[in-house]
């Protein structure tokens, strides 16, 4: 009897542990179903970013050479003589509704140079004239700042980045800033283009 009774209790002792370790395991197994379909929806965006940001035309701050550059799979390089311009799509972004007209923006960073040592970034919006994204301003970054992200908050940009302080090497910014861009209210760190700055009426 007694024997049959610690039979009994060991069996039940199993199936409660075999039952404890099918919880623990189908939490995890939801859980990494739910990881999965946040990275593939995450993949997807980024991918369709790309496809659009990355062969989108702009305009440059380098006139003289090429008023607008047309990216291709997110890069172009235009030549003139012996000058060069170069720009690329830095798969950063944001939507959002920038010039609040009820129409979704958009907010890339972009790199552009004209030598090897350069890589000026730069936050350009993209507002939606009702049929499409247009590059209508950018905001300067810096030269070789450090992107951490790109968020919009309240019709405005918000950008963690590193930036230059005194001491730093070029290629190591170690100041961090986190600075709002705003379409309607631009700041003196305005971008010349390739056409004149008009504030929205």
């Amino acid at each position: 009897m007694h024997g049959g009774a610690l039979a009994d209790d060991r069996r039940q002792a199993g199936l409660h542990m075999r039952l404890k370790r099918w919880g623990i395991g189908g939490i995890c197994v939801v859980s990494g179903l739910a990881f999965c379909v946040v990275f593939l929806q995450e993949h997807r965006a980024r991918a369709e970013a790309h496809k659009l940001f990355g062969n989108m035309t702009y305009l440059t701050t380098s006139p003289y050479i090429v008023e607008t550059a047309t990216l291709v799979d997110g890069y172009r390089l235009t030549k003139e003589d012996r000058l060069h311009h170069a720009m690329h799509y830095e798969r950063r972004y944001a939507y959002g509704d920038f010039n609040r007209d009820g129409l979704k923006d958009a907010a890339v960073v972009i790199a552009q140079n004209e030598s090897a040592t350069e890589h000026c970034l730069e936050l350009a919006f993209l507002i939606n004239d009702g049929r499409q994204l247009v590059h209508r301003v950018s905001h300067y970054l810096g030269d070789r700042v450090i992107i951490n992200s790109v968020k919009e908050r309240a019709g405005k940009v918000i950008i963690d980045m590193f930036v230059h302080q005194e001491g730093d090497s070029m290629a190591g910014p170690t100041k961090r800033v986190r600075n709002a861009y705003d379409y309607l209210n631009p700041d003196p760190y305005l971008l010349p283009t390739a056409y004149a700055w008009i504030p929205p009426q």
